[in-house]
């Protein structure tokens, strides 16, 4: 408890004071993984909560059709794809950052995207049409502030100039397609596999 109590802690100033706080991450072993965890679950509810609660007239969703695996699926495999990424290509840059600190750098980057979305989320409800610019500037201002602490913190975690740092990130979005490309492929090659089994079952079945 202890620890999650102090990765809180070390989130929380890291959000305002990313310099200090990704220095103190990638030299003392500040930080808890297992807090970033909670930080992927708010992530994952938030984008529930985006279908389900956001005010009726800002909500583009139809009820009906809100699968949560699909959900789940997007959220948490779309960030499990990006650290694979990332962990990747900064293997392949020899690059000083680890597992673990990659792992808090990605989460701590969706903390400020996930409070916007929260407040935008809240404000839906109580809000009409002709606040709807200020409602998008808060979810802008959260995606910038995320982009910043990953930036930030890419920088910090694994020790590069910051052209290297940015040809990281290119390169990650790289990764992350070729790695969305093989997963249709095995997808694609999985379904003519079982299409080829289950047309040789039904034609022994009809000669029995």
């Amino acid at each position: 408890m202890n620890r999650i109590i102090d990765g809180a802690k070390q989130c929380r100033y890291t959000m305002f004071h990313p310099v200090n706080g990704f220095d103190q991450i990638k030299w003392e072993k500040k930080g808890s993984p297992l807090f970033c965890l909670f930080i992927l679950a708010a992530f994952f509810l938030t984008n529930v909560f985006d279908q389900v609660l956001t005010g009726f007239i800002f909500n583009p969703y139809n009820p009906d059709k809100i699968s949560v695996p699909s959900i789940f699926l997007m959220t948490m495999g779309g960030f499990a794809i990006c650290y694979a990424a990332n962990w990747a290509v900064s293997s392949l840059m020899f690059t000083e950052g680890d597992e673990r600190n990659i792992f808090i750098c990605m989460s701590y980057a969706l903390v400020p995207y996930t409070a916007a979305e929260l407040i935008y989320i809240l404000a839906t409800n109580f809000a009409n049409n002709e606040v709807l610019p200020f409602l998008t500037a808060i979810r802008i201002v959260g995606l910038i502030w995320s982009g910043l602490i990953l930036l930030i913190g890419m920088f910090y975690v694994h020790q590069l100039s910051f052209g290297k740092t940015i040809v990281n990130l290119l390169l990650t979005v790289v990764g992350i397609l070729i790695i969305l490309f093989l997963i249709l492929l095995a997808y694609s090659l999985v379904q003519q596999i079982y299409t080829f089994c289950y047309t040789i079952y039904n034609e022994i079945v009809f000669r029995l």
